[in-house]
């Protein structure tokens, strides 16, 4: 077994014994070609434990700054995360998201721009999300998570055994018709309302 993947697997089993995961909509995503997971971002284990359940690799896209930490690192570069500039437009950065999905694989990002508090509704999406589907062609699948600014608050070391709730919406197809700017412009609004209406799903089981 790759080291990714049985990393992946501890961290699967830590999910279910100590958070009681439970996954929503799993048979929703999809299990070949690639794919644009997008995603909320509450809490620094977003990517991990996003990543752990869901049946395919994905490769996060991270603000370059986790890599300083050591501990961080060690986990980025085990589920082959690349590092984005969020200060500037990275080429590199999408270069290779670009290059990933051009192999069929799955890329993830969170389009908020930044770790938020889950008790700020959902208003805007960067850009990039949309900019990545659009050029690549690909699917956008998006993806809400709750809990996990319980289990490890922004500030906090220890991770708490908070329910983690992983819901898997519709898949957003990439828009024919418009210029690029407006499809670009359609795409993130169908984002955004679809993390808002899959946060509202998540409060209802509450």
């Amino acid at each position: 077994m790759r080291t990714s993947s049985l990393l992946k697997w501890m961290i699967r089993m830590f999910l279910r014994l100590y958070h009681r995961v439970e996954v929503i909509g799993i048979e929703k995503f999809p299990r070949e070609g690639a794919a644009l997971i997008v995603g909320n971002h509450i809490s620094y284990i977003d990517p991990f434990y996003i990543g752990s359940m869901l049946p395919r690799h994905v490769h996060f896209m991270a603000k370059a700054e986790a890599w300083r930490f050591q501990i961080t690192k060690f986990f980025l570069d085990i589920f082959q995360a690349f590092p984005v500039n969020r200060e500037k437009a990275d080429i590199q950065a999408i270069r290779t998201a670009l290059r990933y999905l051009q192999e069929q694989k799955c890329v993830g990002l969170f389009p908020e721009g930044g770790i938020r508090e889950d008790i700020a509704p959902l208003q805007e999406v960067k850009q990039g999300a949309a900019f990545l589907s659009l050029k690549g062609n690909v699917p956008v699948v998006p993806i809400y998570l709750s809990g996990s600014e319980k289990a490890l608050p922004v500030g906090d070391i220890w991770i708490k055994p908070s329910k983690i709730r992983i819901m898997v919406g519709d898949l957003i197809l990439v828009p024919e018709a418009g210029t690029f700017r407006e499809r670009q412009e359609y795409l993130s609004k169908q984002i955004l309302q679809a993390l808002q209406d899959l946060r509202k799903s998540v409060e209802q089981m509450d």
